[in-house]
């Protein structure tokens, strides 16, 4: 087995798991963020959160998004198509990051 060949197909596992694990930690953190920004951003939840400091973490979307960004390397150095795992993993995972900055800019006005 020719070297090259060997570091295409350690590439695409890599990238594959890498963007499965994006895409499956982006997808989970999305459905408990929207769920958790409608309850904080509801006028009884305003009234339920009296921590006026109340956000949602931005590390799980960052460290989902860094899992995609990693896979999407190693996708390019593999020459198959496995980079849509990692492209779904970056979209799922910006969804919850876009809703934690929005509650901090939210707060930060208030």
């Amino acid at each position: 087995m020719e070297r090259n060949e060997l570091q295409a197909k350690l590439a695409w596992g890599f990238s594959f798991l890498l963007g499965q694990a994006s895409a499956l930690l982006g997808l989970a953190v999305a459905i408990g963020w929207l769920f958790a920004f409608a309850l904080i951003m509801s006028p009884k939840g305003m009234m339920w959160t009296t921590h006026p400091g109340l956000t949602l973490p931005m590390e799980p979307p960052l460290i989902g998004l860094l899992l995609g960004a990693f896979g999407l390397l190693l996708a390019r150095w593999s020459r198959q198509p496995v980079a849509r795992y990692s492209v779904a993993g970056l979209i799922f995972n910006a969804v919850p990051l876009v809703l934690a900055i929005i509650i901090l800019l939210v707060r930060a006005a208030t």
